[in-house]
């Protein structure tokens, strides 16, 4: 082979000329399938490992995601600049927008697109990097145990962040001390620098300085902490407004829990010393992601769609941002997936939320509709003011006789639960 290698992909959708293309076996495709498309197309080469009468050039290894995060850790080392990794579970795309959008006010940086946060996201996010970059910003998800292992020892962050524990993916690891364990194998691979948590949460709060790291806790209610956001106002459009350290920041996403997301942001900037007054100019005027707490108007319906994902901690987070409107309030909540033996109890607890935040309405489709009705009851909500069916097909009618115009609709499920296909409902004329 006598290429000039100019890219990589995993994709021959998006594949250009002269990529190396790595043959990677997902839960619903492999790419070993597509190998003579990628040569095809003109590939430099093409990563496998599996053998085969390939059409040209191939180098063959035992596994490609492997030889794709360890090529992904080479090229990571050819960059002596910092690298920022966030975890948690929740608020990690957000604060990820929130400390790009700060911090590249001063630096060229390379960032977490979209959701390519997992064990191929995140080494074709480094990939990205180039002679112009002076900071990356990197998002790391996991569904088990050792998978933030992997992915901190290709990144090497010189300052981690965590955002938080929660239950999303306690069906997988079990119980919220695994998730602890699991977030925390970010610490080993610390590159001599910060540790940004949230200081009011009780695992992360536990958290000690070492040799490798030094704790930076961020805080609303703990006067102890580096970073705390005081002043706190609710603005009519349900985003806030607080100071810290002496700045100002008025935050253009709503929802009380963006509140830590923001001062996350703000302690990475402080730590990079970035100018503070261009930081928080930047962090107020960051808006929120497709399907994350995105607010609407659509013909007189305002439409809260958080539909991209849920765990019982987001869907906390989402009902007491609907509960603070004034006009009538309607939860569509569709199935929380990967809770295991936790189903019941979290779908039960969520119903309870419901009733908590005086929601006037609540639509639950799919398999745990019985469970929030359940919770929502129990807790004294009234059950002709819950609806429940079994799948969005079967609900779409229905729900055109039950929303009005002025209605405040939260629209929130898991990813599977695809809630997002109920948006077309408010573009028509419902009569």
């Amino acid at each position: 082979m006598d290429k000039c290698i100019t890219g990589i992909s995993i994709d021959t959708r998006t594949l250009k000329e002269n990529d190396l293309f790595f043959a990677i076996k997902g839960d619903n495709f492999d790419g070993h399938c597509f190998v003579n498309k990628a040569l095809s197309l003109n590939a430099a080469a093409a990563v496998c490992s599996k053998e085969d009468n390939y059409n040209g050039d191939v180098i063959y290894v035992n596994d490609t995601t492997e030889a794709l995060q360890d090529f992904a850790r080479y090229y990571r080392n050819m960059f002596d600049i910092p690298f920022i990794s966030i975890t948690g579970s929740n608020g990690k795309t957000t604060t990820k927008e929130l400390i790009n959008s700060a911090i590249s006010t001063e630096m060229e940086t390379c960032y977490t697109i979209g959701n390519l946060n997992n064990q191929t996201g995140v080494p074709l996010t480094l990939f990205s990097l180039n002679e112009n970059t002076q900071a990356a910003v990197i998002e790391m998800g996991m569904n088990s145990i050792g998978e933030i292992r992997k992915l901190s020892y290709i990144v090497k962050p010189k300052i981690a962040v965590i955002t938080n524990i929660g239950t999303s993916h306690i069906g997988m690891l079990g119980s919220k001390e695994n998730i602890f364990k699991a977030k925390t194998e970010v610490l080993d691979y610390i590159d001599n620098g910060y540790l940004v948590v949230n200081g009011d949460d009780d695992f992360l709060s536990s958290i000690k300085d070492s040799d490798n790291y030094k704790v930076i806790k961020v805080s609303i209610y703990n006067n102890d902490a580096d970073y705390i956001a005081q002043n706190i106002v609710q603005n009519e459009d349900k985003t806030y407004s607080f100071t810290v350290n002496s700045k100002s920041i008025n935050l253009s996403i709503p929802g009380f829990h963006n509140i830590y997301n923001a001062l996350y942001a703000f302690a990475v900037s402080d730590l990079l010393e970035i100018n503070l007054d261009k930081a928080v100019i930047a962090i107020s005027e960051c808006k929120n992601q497709k399907m994350r707490n995105q607010i609407s108007v659509i013909n007189g319906y305002t439409v809260i769609n958080d539909a991209y994902n849920a765990n019982y901690d987001s869907m906390k987070s989402s009902l007491e941002l609907l509960g603070n409107y004034k006009k009538r309030k309607v939860a569509i909540l569709g199935d929380m997936l990967e809770l295991g033996d936790y189903e019941k109890h979290f779908h039960i607890k969520v119903g309870e939320i419901v009733t908590d935040n005086s929601i006037d309405v609540l639509i639950a489709i799919g398999k745990n509709a019985d469970n929030y009705y359940q919770g929502a009851v129990d807790s004294g909500m009234k059950n002709t003011c819950i609806y429940r069916y079994a799948s969005i097909v079967e609900a779409k009618n229905p729900i055109k006789d039950i929303i009005c115009k002025d209605d405040i609709i939260l629209l929130k499920g898991s990813r599977g639960s695809a809630m997002e296909k109920l948006i077309d409902l408010f573009e028509e004329e419902i009569i």
